[in-house]
Parts: C-alpha cells; structure tokens; sequence
C-alpha cells in the first residue's frame, strides 16, 4: 500500500495527538520523543514509511487498550500499574535473557542486551568457525566487531563496550529523557543494522556457494559450551540458523522498518 505526502501527514497528526493526550495521564508509558526518534531513524534510513506508520499504530492501539482496561478495572485491580501494562507490551522479549545492568536502563535494551548476549555466546563463535581462514572472513570482521561490542565483554566481571558506553550516557544525561532515548535507539538501531549486515553476508556465501552444504561444524564446546548446538549441522546450516536468528532480534526489537525486512 503506498500513500501520498498528505495521508502521511495525517497519520503522524494523529500519532503525536494520541500520544500528546495520553502522556499527560503517564509520560513514561506514551513516550512521544521515543516516536519523533524512531521516525526520524526511519527517514534517515530511508526505509518504508508506511511500514514503520503501520507498526506504531498498532503499537499504540494495543498500548491505549491495556491502559484503558486498565483504567476501567482499577478497583478490580489496584495492584496494576502502567509499568505492568508495559511489560506486557514486550512480552515478546520475555524469551531473551533480561540484564539488569543498570535501573535507568529501559526494560527494552536489558532484553535486547541479554539477547546480544546470546548472540556472542552461540551464534559469534559459530561465524568465526566457518569462516576463519578463509577469504570470506575478511567480509564479516568490521560487523562482528559491532556485535562484540555489546555482545561480548573482554575482560571478566565487566559490561561489554558498548554498555558500558550508554550507561555513561544515562548518567551524563542527567535525567534528560531524550537523551537517554537518543542513546538507547542508537544502541538498538547500529547493532540491528549489523545483525542485517551478517544475514545478508551469510546469504550471500549460501547463495554462491561459498560454503559447504556437506562439512560439519566441529566447535569446540568446552570452549564455547552455548554454540555447541551448532554441531549437528553442516556449515550451511548454520548459516542459515544464524540468518534466522539474526531476523528474529530484529522484528523482536521492532527495528525492521529502520534496518529494512
């Protein structure tokens, strides 16, 4: 479906009315500068505006109606809170590990940390197996970096990099809620881009055969106990494993209207 500039800017009218309204019930729930962040992320990205337009509108809906609901049974349960009514929201994430690294850090980026997490511990060594050694590497190593960079942490007992680089942007933010927005979009947008980067590298090496579809993967699991799993497929199974995980986080953490599906 494709809309002209005008219906587009009805849309975005209505959006930020919802909000506007709403926010004045509960700023932290109707996040309006989260919005005007993502949308602007979509414009820079030029990726499809009335995916993204679709995804928030529904987003919305299904946040308005539990804090309706909400509001309608508050005697029935005075024990809820808006704050409930949000982990409901992402309910989907619940499957990733949540890390609490710091309390101003959104609920969100714990999980999308934990799921990062995960990612390192499986998914990274799985990659460097197939290809280390081969010309091929060459092509993953400045997005892998990227993902170690939130995905794995060097030295013992301490955050990766890049966490320990937004939690110096919440506390420099000094309460400013934009701010701290603008730094956790910055950490979902980059490393989703680079989880889009790896799937679309991994399809490349599928597609042109530059992997075996018959070779299987010898990781070893003392070493990297979590990607073991890895090893009853052959090198293009895990390729392809990966391309699907790398899709999940993404569509998970809604980013695939700003990293393109």
């Amino acid at each position: 479906m494709t809309l002209n500039t005008t219906e587009i800017n009805g849309i975005l009218e209505k959006i930020r009315s919802e909000y506007a309204t709403y926010s004045k019930q509960n700023p932290k729930a109707f996040d309006l500068a989260g919005f005007e962040k993502r949308y602007l992320q979509t414009l820079q990205m030029k990726s499809n505006v009335v995916r993204f337009l679709n995804d928030e509108v529904a987003f919305l809906e299904q946040l308005k109606n539990k804090y309706n609901e909400l509001i309608a049974k508050k005697e029935a349960s005075k024990g809820a809170t808006i704050n409930r009514i949000m982990d409901e929201a992402i309910a989907r994430l619940e499957k990733y590990p949540k890390m609490d690294f710091h309390p101003l850090a959104k609920p969100e980026l714990r999980y999308f940390y934990g799921a990062m997490r995960d990612f390192g511990d499986s998914e990274v060594p799985a990659l460097i197996h197939v290809f280390r050694g081969t010309p091929e590497y060459n092509m993953f190593q400045d997005v892998l970096h990227t993902i170690e960079k939130i995905a794995v942490s060097r030295i013992r007992n301490q955050s990766p990099p890049r966490i320990t680089e937004h939690i110096k942007a919440l506390l420099d933010a000094n309460g400013n809620q934009m701010l701290m927005e603008k730094d956790t979009q910055d950490v979902l947008k980059t490393t989703c881009l680079a989880l889009k980067k790896v799937s679309l590298l991994c399809k490349e090496c599928i597609d042109k055969n530059r992997i075996s579809s018959e070779i299987m993967m010898r990781i070893d699991d003392k070493e990297y106990p979590k990607a073991g799993s890895y090893n009853v497929k052959t090198h293009k199974g895990a390729l392809e494993t990966v391309i699907i995980k790398c899709q999940e986080i993404i569509e998970d953490f809604r980013m695939t209207a700003i990293v393109g599906p």
